[in-house]
Parts: structure tokens; sequence; C-alpha cells
């Protein structure tokens, strides 16, 4: 853009703008011209005519009414004025010449595309001839006299024009004279006007109605021809409240107006308050009037909002009422809305021991916040708006109190012994009947301050709430014998009184020494060595009475009805004595099960129970209960024969269960031995400890309270000092008849503890007199003497154990010669052919009764020791019975048969000295009396060898990289293999038998061994038979999974065969679908992993859900 054609603008834009100022002068003139004659209109409206305060209030609204018109008029006129650039430009030009417009022409050609340099020219001028046009422009636009411009044609008229409406106003003003003056200030405010002279009569203006009364309104009017208005409010409304109006329609019927009058009509229906109205007619109003009703006030009704207090977890809650009755939970703040037929003037709440509220009044009610603290009365006072007073009640305000929280302690029981862990579980329960706010733990170890804990914090409050809580005792460093002391409480989240707080019955927890523990032991195994004596009693008793039955039962054909009765009393015996062994039982598991928890503790003893414990249940096995079916089926069949049969069979069953019997309580007596000499080693052990622990407090002790306060310490070990020499008193005694160098032993300690005693005496004195050095030197010499008599108790401990375990094994030798001297013997016999029948019947029948001497004395043996396994009776069993008929059969002159006999005999002797003999070897080696920790390192074994096996079967799986040829058909080198693996298979199934017969177990216990056995066999025919398959595979999963679970299900039994019911939890978990049966077949890999080296950490019975789950997670992943 030139520099020529902006100083051409800068003209433009002035004279632009004094054309915007043109138009504004003339629309302002013409909009002041109008709005000066509609005042100078409405002055001479006002002067001329009798106006009232309508009229200029009406005046007043015209008169703003036009200078808002004007105001609009003249920004419209502005807005609509052509003052752009062009009209500038052309406006400019005609102050040079009327029909000039060189301006407006330089302007276009300046702002054309072409005026710049070096563009083309498109307006058809060069460029030099359009720069000279717009330079000559811009110069004759700066000489011009732009500001002629300001001035528009007619304006001078216009002036004139305005000038004589001013003067006509002023005029009209001089002719009002002073009432010009006055109108203006009636017009500027209207309610300085006079009204209209309008009549207003009313009928029936005040009166007084009954209550629910409509009263008619008429109203007649003189003056106007308007609808009047009415006005009514209640005569109780406070003095801002407006007025309620309605138009009054024309009369109808029943009007009499007087002449010139108009008649209105209308109704006032359904009065029940005192009311006030009014008539307004135009800018007229009557009086006021009153229309009184004679009703009192009375409550229709209440509605009541409870706020319940932030303890209660309850929600505010509304309701109706139809009396003024409260109920609710301390605390609570009532919002009581008293339902009126009227309004009243005040209202108040008096209670009627004393205190005045005062309500809220509204529209017929009144309101009261009544805060429920106390149970009480009160009435409520009304007063209308005559003074009138009305009392309503009494109501009753009942306070529900909030009551203390309930707690229960589930577990452990009131007085609880520490397991080793040093843990216990506290299950609880407490509910409140608005909410448990905290579970709370208060206890004291030892002497010690009290400790408060917060178990669980609740943020809201439950009703009922129950903490599972395990409590960790480790750092309380508790000694044998010391206690925490706890109560459990539960705490609710009352604010109004006072959190409330209820505590459980003082509970305790009791970390027990092991003697105190084996005491509780002995006297429980006292009782269960009576209650086998007693067993024992009954089964001689029902054996005898079998034997009669039996015998009575041989000599009649038919079964008297009497026969019947004492067979079925005997059956009724026989199951009370099934149900005595199993009480035994149980208590033998359970004292096994408690000397297990016990910290310092001989894991010996907790076997040889659970040995013990076993042995019994072989008393309860299918063998009695077949017997006793037997003896049913045949009553009830009625058959003599029969019965007779069963009869002896469970008279053979019952000496074998009176023979166990003697055996377990003959056992039970030894372990009750090695019990007290365990009670007393853990005993001077525990004096050890104890002591040990006192001298490092005295040595860390500082004041002399401290040094006397340890005196309490050292009494109570020499109390325990006194509880072991009267332990060692009884052990002497009993040792005298079992093991008389223990005897002595027993009594040399006792001596010991004995000179002990003035020690303890010296130690107490000086802790008590606070001498520091004394008593250390009295406590280091007890520390060291102490320890001593630890070490003395353990060694013979060992030594009776010892001593014992190579007196059975002597014996046991001495029954292997006699059997293996028998058994020569026994050849001897069937090499010798010259004796004739008769004298080879004498030399078996003394053969037999030198049998039945080796029994009796190995059956006197398997007393003594579990290492007398059941196959060794049974082969001494097979030989007295091969001897007997053997004796039988060379008396009938039956040579053949004799030797057929005598070589069974023979052989069972054999049979029986080799398993004594194995068995001899077995206990030598063992660290129990039967070798149960070997059985179980013996199954553990055979689990890695089955996994190994399980390896090889899944690698020559058909589908696998190993596996079968084309079409599944095995090569030379996979059948030799096969046949390889069936041989492996059959020696882990003979292992299994060897420790099952080791244990004396028939499967029971060691979970599904006797199925694993069958399962061993068929899996062992298939890999014979070149048959191998994903079953097989799966049974020998099996296998493995009951050979790893068969230790731990030995390593803990339950306490019987009894079965305890708990309530299960429901848990609810979003699992994956059920897979298909062949996703194990298709993917041998799953299979695969239970046969990965080490014991599986899943147990058996979830391993195929997990496995399931791992899969079900690998085909999502897929999917994605």
């Amino acid at each position: 853009m030139s520099s020529a054609y902006e100083a051409l603008l800068r003209e433009l834009h002035r004279a632009r703008r004094f054309l915007i100022w043109r138009s504004v002068e003339r629309a302002g003139l013409f909009a002041t011209l109008g709005l000066v004659l509609l005042a100078a209109a409405a002055l001479l409206v006002a002067l001329i005519l009798p106006l009232h305060r309508s009229e200029y209030a009406a005046l007043r609204v015209v008169l703003l009414l036009g200078a808002m018109g004007g105001l609009v008029f003249a920004l419209v006129r502005v807005m609509r004025s052509r003052a752009g650039l062009p009209e500038a430009a052309l406006e400019a030009s005609k102050l040079i010449h009327e029909r000039d417009d060189g301006l407006l022409t330089a302007f276009e050609l300046g702002r054309s595309p072409g005026s710049a340099p070096g563009t083309r020219v498109a307006t058809g001028y060069s460029d030099a001839l359009t720069q000279h046009a717009v330079r000559d422009a811009a110069d004759r636009a700066a000489a011009l006299p732009l500001g002629q411009l300001r001035v528009w044609r007619e304006r001078k008229r216009s002036i004139e024009r305005l000038g004589i409406v001013l003067a006509i106003l002023a005029g009209v003003a001089a002719l009002g004279g002073s009432r010009t003056l006055t109108t203006v200030k009636r017009i500027a405010d209207p309610e300085r006007a006079p009204l209209a002279p309008i009549g207003i009569r009313v009928e029936p203006g005040s009166e007084e109605v009954e209550g629910g009364a409509s009263v008619p309104v008429r109203v007649y009017i003189t003056g106007t021809e308007r609808k009047p208005r009415l006005l009514v409010k209640e005569r109780a409304a406070p003095a801002g409240r407006s007025w309620r109006e309605k138009t009054i329609e024309h009369a109808t019927e029943e009007a009499a107006p007087r002449a010139r009058e108009r008649a209105y009509a209308t109704v006032i229906p359904n009065l029940n308050e005192d009311l006030v109205y009014q008539v307004r007619a135009s800018d007229q109003v009557s009086p006021v009037y009153h229309i009184s009703v004679r009703d009192l006030p009375r409550a229709s009704g209440f509605r009541v909002r409870y706020e319940y207090p932030s303890y209660c977890g309850l929600t505010s809650e509304a309701a109706n009422a139809i009396t003024g009755d409260l109920v609710a939970p301390r605390g609570t703040r009532a919002r009581v809305e008293v339902l009126l037929n009227r309004s009243v003037d005040a209202a108040s709440l008096q209670y009627e021991g004393g205190g005045v509220l005062t309500g809220e009044l509204g529209e017929r009610l009144a309101r009261f916040a009544v805060p429920v603290r106390a149970d009480g009365r009160y009435r409520l006072r009304l007063v209308d708006a005559r003074g009138r007073k009305v009392d309503l009640g009494p109501y009753d305000v009942k306070s529900i109190p909030d009551r203390p929280p309930t707690v229960t302690v589930v577990s452990p029981s009131p007085t609880e012994d520490v397991t080793r862990d040093l843990t216990t579980t506290i299950l609880a329960g407490a509910t409140d009947d608005y909410g448990v706010k905290k579970v709370l733990l208060r206890y004291r170890v030892r002497e010690g301050s009290q400790v408060l804990e917060t178990l669980h914090e609740e943020k809201d409050g439950a009703r009922e709430l129950a903490v599972r809580y395990t409590w960790a005792l480790h750092g309380f460093n508790l000694l044998p014998g010391e206690e925490i002391q706890y109560e459990v409480g539960a705490q609710d989240g009352n604010r109004i009184d006072g959190p409330q707080t209820t505590w459980s019955e003082t509970r305790t927890l009791r970390f027990p020494s092991a003697a105190e523990i084996l005491s509780s032991v002995e006297r429980q195994q006292d009782e269960s060595v009576a209650t086998l004596e007693d067993a024992i009693r009954s089964a001689k008793q029902l054996q005898q009475k079998s034997e009669e039955l039996a015998r009575d039962l041989g000599r009649t054909k038919e079964l008297p009805w009497e026969k019947g009765q004492d067979i079925q009393k005997t059956l009724e015996g026989q199951q009370s004595l099934r149900e005595q062994i199993d009480k035994v039982a149980e208590k033998l598991g359970q004292d096994a099960d408690k000397l297990a928890q016990s910290r310092a503790l001989n894991a010996e003893l907790v076997q040889k129970l659970n040995e013990l414990h076993q042995l019994l249940n072989q008393l309860h096995d299918q063998s009695i209960l077949r017997a006793m079916q037997r003896v049913q089926e045949a009553l009830k069949k009625m058959s003599p024969q029969d019965l007779e049969r069963a009869m002896q069979n469970m008279k053979m069953t019952q000496e074998d269960v009176v023979r166990n019997l003697e055996r377990t309580i003959e056992l039970l007596k030894q372990l009750k031995m090695e019990e007290k000499l365990e009670a007393a080693a853990e005993r001077a052990a525990d004096m050890a400890r104890r002591q040990l622990a006192l001298n490092d407090s005295l040595a860390r002790a500082r004041q002399p309270n401290d040094v006397k306060d340890l005196s309490k310490g050292e009494q109570e070990i020499k109390k325990m000092s006194r509880e072991q020499r009267a332990a060692l008193d009884s052990l002497a005694a009993e040792l005298k008849e079992m093991d008389k160098e223990s005897a002595k032993e027993a009594e040399e300690q006792r001596e010991q503890l004995q000179g002990l005693y003035p020690i303890f005496d010296k130690s107490i004195e000086s802790m008590q007199q606070s001498m520091k050095q004394e008593a250390k030197e009295s406590t280091q010499d007890l520390e060291h003497r102490l320890e001593e008599m630890r070490n003395a108790m353990n060694k013979m401990k060992e030594d009776f154990v010892f001593r014992k375990k190579n007196d059975v094994g002597r014996k046991m030798d001495e029954a292997i010669a006699d059997l293996l001297e028998i058994a020569d013997a026994q050849e001897d016999l069937l090499d010798d052919g010259k004796s004739q029948t008769g004298e080879r019947a004498s030399t078996q029948q003394g053969l037999e009764e030198t049998t039945e001497g080796a029994a009796n004395r190995i059956g006197e043996l398997g007393k003594k020791t579990l290492f007398i396994t059941p196959d060794v009776t049974q082969a001494i069993g097979r030989a007295l019975s091969n001897q007997k008929n053997a004796v039988g059969r060379y008396s009938m002159e039956d040579l053949i048969g004799g030797l057929v006999s005598s070589k069974e005999a023979t052989i069972a002797l054999n049979q029986a000295a080799s398993a004594l003999l194995k068995g001899r070897d077995a206990m030598q080696s063992a660290k129990s009396s039967t070798g149960m920790q070997e059985a179980m390192q013996m199954l553990q074994s055979l689990a890695g060898d089955q996994q190994q096996l399980n390896g090889q079967s899944l690698s020559m799986l058909p589908g696998s990289q190993g596996g079968a040829g084309q079409e599944g058909r095995l090569s030379p080198d996979q059948s030799g293999a096969l046949s390889r693996m069936a041989a492996e298979q059959e020696a882990i199934r003979r292992g299994l038998e060897e420790a099952m017969q080791k244990l004396g177990q028939g499967g029971g216990t060691l979970g599904q061994l006797g199925q694993t056995g069958e399962d061993m066999k068929k899996v062992a025919e298939d890999l014979r038979g070149g048959r191998l398959n994903q079953e097989t595979v799966e049974r020998q999963q099996r296998i493995l999974s009951r050979l790893l679970d068969a230790p731990r299900s030995v390593e803990k039994r339950d306490y019987s065969r009894r079965r305890t019911s708990r309530p299960g939890v429901d848990v609810v978990r979003s699992s994956p679908g059920a897979l298909s049966p062949e996703l194990m077949k298709s993917r041998p890999s799953l299979a695969a992993l239970l046969a990965r080296g080490g014991r599986d950490p899943v147990s058996p019975r979830y391993r195929a859900l997990v496995d399931q789950y791992f899969q079900a997670i690998l085909n999502q992943e897929k999917v994605r």
C-alpha cells in the first residue's frame, strides 16, 4: 500500500467520523423533539382533566415508555445510517462540486489489485496513472473543509421546531400556574395524587363462626366498573407475610345492591383459622375485617423423624404417629411435627420434671427437637391468636439404653497349655445391639503390668463380629511353668454415654514343663491300664460264655429261645468290649498328641505311644466284626450247626483279643516307667535352665531390690527339687524289681539332691539380704551341681533303655535257638527210617510240647516288645497245628500223612525262626522298639523307585517322543523294556508288603495301601502283556500319590475312628470351566508333572485339580 493511498484513507476516516456525528445529532434531536411533545401533551391533559392516583400512574408509565421509545429510535437511526468510507469519499467530493466524485474514484483505484507496484494492471489504467490519481485525490482531500460535513440539511429548521415545542411546553406550564408544579410532582410520584372517589360496602364484615364453616362474602362497589379483589391472610401469620388475592366475580343471586352499586360475591370455604380480610377496588381499599373461629387448637396427628446417634449405625427414619409418644435409643434427637387443626401464636413442650422447649411455628403445625436422654413424660401447650391456652398430652418418652457388648471366646479353653511352636489362636466373637467398634486383648505376663492391644477395629461398627487372631508368644521368653493371663474385650461406639467395654473371663495360657506333661500322661495311663484290665476280665468271661454256648449247641438239634437270648447278650458284651478298647486307643492317641506338642520332649515316647495306639486299633479290625456278623447271621437262620461254628470262630477271636490286651497292658506298664524316667530327666533339665536364667539375672541386677526379688525364683527351684526328690524315691522303689542298677542310680541322685538344700537356703538368704556377691557364689555352685544332675539323669534314662533292649535281644536269641533246635529235631525225625509209627508219634508228641513251651516264652517276650511281629506267631501256630496233626497221623499208622505234617511243621518252625531273627536284627539297628522310622524310610524309598518307573512309562507312552512306532506296534527293544519294567513294579509291590508287615498293618492307617498293592499287580500284568496306555499311566500316578501320602498318614493320626462334624464356610470363587477327560491324553506332559523329582508339595488329593487349573490358564493365554 502506497503512502499516498494511506494519506487518502486518513482523510476519509476523518470524514466518516463527521458523518457519524451528524447522524447521532440528527437522531437525538428528533427523539428529544418527540419526548418534549409527549411531555407537553401529558402536562396539558393533567392540567385540564381531574385525574386521580391511578391515572397519574398511567401517565408516568406513558412518559417512561415514550422516553425509552425515543432512545430506541435514536439508536436504530444511527445504526441504519450509511457512514462507510465510500459514503465519506462521496460526501467529501461534494464539498468540491455537487457532481464531483473524484475522491471516490481515487479510493476505488487505490484499493484495486493493480495499484501495487509490479502487479498486473486490472483497471485498464497504468500504474503510474493510478498512483498519480491517488496522490492528487489525497492532496485535494487534505485541503477540503471536512468539518462542514457535520452540518446536515434542515438542521436549522429542526432546531427551530424544537424551540417552538419547548415554547409551547413553557406556555402550558405558565397557564397551569401553581398547579403545574403539583401536577409534575404527582406524575413523578403518583402516591401524592388523591384516590378516586370509589365506594366499597362489604357484608358480613367481621363475625365469629364454627370451625370448618364456609363464609359467603358480598361486596357492593360504586364509582368504578373494575372487579374488586379479595385480600385474605391468617390472623396469626407473621407481619411480613403477603395477602392472598383473588378476583371477586359478579353476584348472581341473594344480592341487594343499592342505587348506582354493583354487586359482587365470593365464598371463604372451610375455615379452621382466624382470618383477616379486606376488599380492594381500583386503588381504594376497604377496612380490615376479622373472622374468628370458635374451636380451640388441637392435634390432628404427629410426624416424627428419629435422628439416631452414630454409635447405632442406623440411618434416620421418619414415621407418622397418632400420639406423641417417643421410643428411641439414648442419644437420639427426635424431630416432632405436631399437626394442628388451626394455627397458633405460641407452642411449647413442657416436661413433667421441669424444663421447657419452645416450638417453631408453621402453618397449622408446631415443630420441636426433642433429645431422648432418659425416660420421662411431657405435655404440649398451645396458645391461639386470642390468647386461649390448650394442653395436649401427657406423652411418654422412653429411652432405650445401649446394652454393653457380649464377648464369647471359642478357643482356646479357659486354661490352655502353650504348644511347641509358642503360638496360640484366639477365636472370639462379639455382639452388640448397635455395633461392635473394637475387639481388645488385655494380658499380663508373669507378674508384670497389664498390656492392652487392639486386635481389630471396625470403621462403622458391626452388630456381630468374629475375630481370629494368631498370637505369637516367642517375644515373652516364657520358661516352663510360667503363665499368661489374658482377657478378650469388645468395645462399642457409644459416644453419648461413653464407649462401653465388656471383658471375657480371665483365661490362662500356661507353658507346661515336660515333667508336668509326662505326669499328666502317666495319670491317664494308669486309667488306661485299669480300663484294659477290666476289658481282659470281660473278655475272659465272654470267652468262657462262648465255650459253654458252643458246647450246648453241639448237643442240640434245635435252638431254644433262651440260648438265642444268651447269644445276643454275648454279642452285646462283645460290642461293649470293643467300645472299651476304642476308648483306651483314643486316650493313647491324645497322649501322643499332647506329648508331641511339648517343646523339650523325647520323640521316642511319642512314637511308642503311637505304636501302642496302633496295636489297639488292630483289635478293631474286620476279624472281630466278621465273627460277630457270622453269629448274627446264624442266629437269624436259627441253625444250631452254623451257630456252633460261628461261636467257635468267635472263641478263637476272643483268645486273640485277650492275648493282645495282655500284651498291651505289659507294654503300657513298661512305657509308664520310661515316661517316669523321662519326666525326672526333664525336671532336672528344667531346674538347670531356671538356675542358669536366675544367675544371668543376678549378674545384671543393679539395685538391692532387684537382688531381693530374685529370691522368689530360687525358692521356686527349691520347690521343684523337693518334687524331684519325691519322684526319685518313687523311681527307686519301682526300679528295684525291673532294673537294680537304675534303682541304685536313682538313690544316688536322690542323696545328691538332698545335699543341695543347704546351698539353696544359703542362696535364698543372701538374696533376701541383698548380698549379691555371696548369693552369686551360691548360685554358681547350684548351677554346676544341677547341670551334673541333669547329665546323670539323662545317662540313667539311656542306660535303662539300653539294658532293657539288650535283655529283650538276649531272650530273642534264646527263642531263636529253641526254635532252630526243635526244627533240627523235627528234621531228624523225618530222616529216621527205622522208627515205627508209634515211636514217631511219641517223639512228635514231645516235640509238640517243647514247641508249646517255646511259643509261651515267645508270647511272654512279645509283651515286652512290639518287634515280635504277627509273622512269628502265625508261623508258630502253623507249626503247632502241623505237629498235632502229625501226632494223630502217626497214631493212626498213617506214615505218609504223618511225614507230610512233620515236614510242614519243620518248614513253619524255620519260618518262625527266620522271622524272629529278622526282627532281632532290625531291633538292634532300629531307633525305636518297632522300627517305625525304618519302615517310613522304606516307604519313601519305594516312592522314589515308583517315580523313576513312572517316568519310564511316560517316555514310552504312545504319542510321546520315545513312544510306540507306527500304528502303535512295539519294537522288540520296547517289549523287552516293558518286561523289565513289570519286574521292577513287582519288586516295588513286594517291598510294600514287607513294610506293611513290619508295621503290622492291614493298610488302614497307611491310607489305601491295600488297594495300592492290587493296583501294582494290575500294572505289572499290563506291562508283562505289552499293554501301556493312558489308564496304566494314571494307575501308576495313583500308586505314587498313595506312597507319598502314606508316611503323613502315620505321622498324624486321628484320635479315633469317630468323626466330628463342623460347619463349613462358603467361599465363592470364579474358576475355569470343567475340562474334558481327553485333556490328559492329548497332553502327556501334564501327567509328567506328577513324576517330577522330589516330594510333591501339593497333597495328592488336590493334585488333579491343580493341574486342571494351570492347564486352563495355558488354554486362555493361547486364545489371547
